[in-house]
């Protein structure tokens, strides 16, 4: 009953080889689906062209998008959406450095390279 003295949950907490051999263990949650490329492979897809569109030619959104790309693998519709968007980020960041919009577009950054969810 919530609200009664002694009933919170607290005193009775489990351990966790407690829940292992209950078998209750809460799994950690799966991620999206990236996986890193190993070492010696390559990655088994060619980087389209609509990616780098709108990047600067030579800049740092367009290698952070190109490292990416080959760096992982098992890319959807929805993290090439979020790669193509952190790459502009990264080069409206470059252009914006010491303006008055450079923090909105570091926050920006931040929110979409956590949406990512790229791991080392």
């Amino acid at each position: 009953m919530a609200g009664r003295p002694g009933r919170s949950g607290g005193h009775n907490r489990l351990s966790e080889a407690e829940h292992v051999l209950r078998g209750t263990r809460r799994r950690p949650p799966r991620p999206y689906g990236l996986r890193l490329v190993g070492e010696g492979e390559a990655p088994d897809h060619a980087l389209a062209p609509e990616l780098l569109a709108g990047l600067a030619e030579g800049g740092l959104g367009r290698a952070f998008v190109e490292r990416c790309w080959q760096d992982y693998d098992g890319w959807s519709p929805s993290t090439l959406v979020l790669l193509r968007e952190a790459g502009l980020l990264i080069d409206a960041l470059d252009a914006l450095r010491g303006q008055k919009g450079e923090r909105a577009a570091q926050r920006m950054l931040v929110t979409v390279l956590a949406a990512l969810r790229l791991q080392a």
